[in-house]
């Protein structure tokens, strides 16, 4: 027979206070702009019977190229999307990416939909107000990252704030300012991430400085957060067998570690982000099988643990870096590499 327990709240004792925003998402750049990203899986792949083709070439994007495809921008307008996304509750909603390092925006209308030399993409206006509408209509706070790439300067040219400060000025304006911002999407990942050719950690470090100096200056109630790296080359990503661990970065020409783009920072951060992902998705399980989990796994305690690790070797460096401050998973998912077949069902 069924046992049923009463519980007294009044009665409980408080383990841990929680921020409120716990429940976040992301919103990619490119989702917002239209453009490239994971191709979604074919009913013969998710049944198992069409292999996944991963194709060869010069760098990260030549090797993904046959698993991407374009995709028209989401409507952010959409009833549904809003009532669902406010059931949520309190949430940030970060909008970046690795798209948003190459995003251009185009405020003003100048570039007739031609994406300018150096950039990948191009934000109107429109589409911008189209997500401080929803921010808005949702009750959320708004985190963003910024361009970072060859269109806005070289390696050896400091980043300036000509693109920043036309997002900025224009959410402030129609009111719904950015409430946080990190410098840019998975900076460890250098050039492979959209940086300038020959970008080192010193430059990194160097802009992050820059760009914060900035921030407290012009909008000093948006956060500082970063450095939203992944990965770190630490195995705690794959199965329980795995002889290397890491994920997507691995596939990447240049790695830097956290402490590389901290180390020497002058801007201290408000809080302390990181990512992480527990594998690698059924796509790129045949170039990296060690570090792709199996459906059967998925309730596993080692499968369980990833999320625990992970946090256990983030905490010192955030200690070091940015002590007292709160620590946040600002991207994750089921699987790194635009998740796997049987995510849906999870």
């Amino acid at each position: 027979m069924a046992e049923f327990v009463t519980l007294a709240p009044e009665k409980l004792s408080a383990l841990r206070e929680m921020n409120p925003c716990l429940m976040s998402y992301n919103i990619e750049f490119a989702e917002v702009t239209g453009g490239t990203f994971w191709k979604a899986y074919t009913p013969e792949q998710i049944a198992g019977i069409e292999p996944f083709q991963v194709g060869k070439g010069e760098n990260i994007t030549d090797m993904y190229k046959d698993l991407m495809q374009v995709y028209a921008p989401i409507n952010l307008y959409d009833e549904k999307l809003r009532k669902l996304a406010k059931e949520l509750g309190t949430a940030w909603v970060r909008v970046s990416g690795t798209w948003a390092t190459k995003t251009y925006y185009d405020f003003d209308g100048t570039c007739n939909g031609k994406v300018p030399e150096g950039y990948l993409n191009v934000l109107t206006k429109d589409q911008w107000i189209g997500v401080l509408d929803f921010v808005k209509a949702i009750g959320a706070k708004l985190m963003i990252s910024v361009a970072n790439c060859p269109g806005l300067h070289s390696a050896d040219q400091p980043w300036h704030p000509a693109e920043a400060e036309k997002i900025f000025a224009l959410s402030k304006e129609y009111g719904v300012p950015i409430d946080g911002a990190e410098f840019a999407n998975e900076p460890n990942m250098m050039e492979e991430t959209g940086f300038p050719h020959g970008y080192t950690a010193a430059d990194y470090r160097r802009d992050q400085d820059l760009f914060f100096v900035w921030l407290r200056k012009n909008y000093p109630d948006c956060l500082c957060i970063g450095p939203s790296s992944v990965g770190d080359g630490l195995d705690f990503m794959g199965s329980e067998d795995s002889a290397s661990g890491g994920g997507v970065e691995q596939l990447t020409k240049e790695n830097v570690s956290t402490e590389e783009l901290l180390k020497g920072t002058k801007e201290p951060l408000d809080v302390f982000s990181y990512h992480y992902y527990n594998g690698v998705s059924d796509r790129l399980a045949s170039v990296m099988p060690s570090a792709h989990w199996a459906p059967e796994k998925a309730n596993s305690e080692e499968y369980l643990y990833v999320p625990i690790h992970c946090a256990k070797v983030y905490a010192p460096i955030r200690d070091k870096y940015a002590a007292d401050t709160e620590m946040w998973v600002t991207e994750s998912g089921d699987a790194g590499g635009g998740g796997d077949t049987w995510a849906s069902t999870y």
